[in-house]
């Protein structure tokens, strides 16, 4: 009789820790990111992570970043932000929206996106891994098509040792240390305007990188936001940042030889990756 008994505690025992086992497993199952809006990002909206080209009606004039489930465009005339979703296979569809330009200094390649604000609803179709369709339709009962087609830089590896050195535009420069620090100036004549922050690897696999910024004294988009960089395909540093319906897009050529003039952080020490770092949102 005890011989069954304890036969029976060990049977309750093993069937309990098989359930709490179970019950573990699911709570620490990775779940998919949420975007801006607070919305699980669906796993065919992540798969558009990336840099994509085209444009409005054949305009081949706009750029966009998205990543998990949150857009970033700038177009000739003015800047978005939004996010998608995939509600049924193939589809996608994204809620942006575009504000004009309150800053443009495209000699530089700087531009701030803020104002008056127009909304987009765009309806697509992935054609392919790399190719997406669409029609969109604005509040402004504005109409028309977009075709956007990947540049598959996404997939290009990230690292901070890979940005150290001074990039720059015509007048101004970024400079940027091993560890991620960066300062930044304007030097053209009447210009104060200055930044710094932090540069993040999220993930060394991809080529986009996180990011913090504090501009001060410039002509626009002033005090600290986040938002992401990425080296495109023709070797630039571009910036893409977020400060309430505020946008920031700036854009750097490459330093002249590797490493630049800029200072270590630390020298001798390991730069300071690390995989899965928290994003800037």
């Amino acid at each position: 009789m005890l011989a069954s008994s304890k036969a029976l505690v060990q049977v309750v025992f093993v069937s309990t820790l098989f359930v709490l086992t179970g019950c573990i497993g699911e709570e620490d199952k990775d779940e998919n990111p949420t975007n801006s809006d607070g919305e699980t990002v669906d796993d065919t909206s992540l798969a558009l992570n990336g840099f994509w080209n085209g444009g409005l009606d054949q305009t081949e004039t706009l750029r966009v970043l998205i990543y998990n489930g949150n857009v970033y465009g700038l177009d000739e005339d003015k800047g978005f932000f939004g996010t998608v979703e995939s509600p049924a296979a193939e589809e996608v569809d994204f809620s942006l929206t575009a504000y004009p330009f309150s800053y443009e200094d495209s000699g530089n390649n700087e531009f701030v996106a803020d104002g008056l604000a127009i909304s987009y609803t765009i309806n697509g179709l992935l054609a392919s891994n790399t190719t997406l369709v669409a029609e969109y339709a604005t509040d402004a009962s504005e109409f028309g098509s977009i075709t956007l087609v990947n540049d598959t830089t996404y997939s290009n590896n990230s690292s901070l040792v890979s940005l150290v050195g001074q990039w720059t535009t015509t007048d101004i420069e970024i400079n940027i240390t091993s560890r991620g620090k960066f300062l930044g100036f304007n030097k053209a004549t009447g210009k104060d305007c200055s930044f710094e922050g932090q540069f993040a690897v999220i993930n060394a696999s991809n080529s986009l990188l996180s990011m913090t910024i504090n501009r001060r004294n410039c002509d626009d988009f002033n005090g600290e936001s986040t938002g992401f960089a990425a080296v495109n395909g023709d070797g630039e540093l571009e910036l893409y940042l977020r400060s309430g319906s505020s946008l920031l897009f700036m854009k750097f050529a490459p330093p002249t030889s590797s490493g630049g003039d800029t200072p270590a952080d630390g020298e001798g020490e390991t730069p300071a990756e690390g995989d899965e770092q928290t994003p800037a949102g």
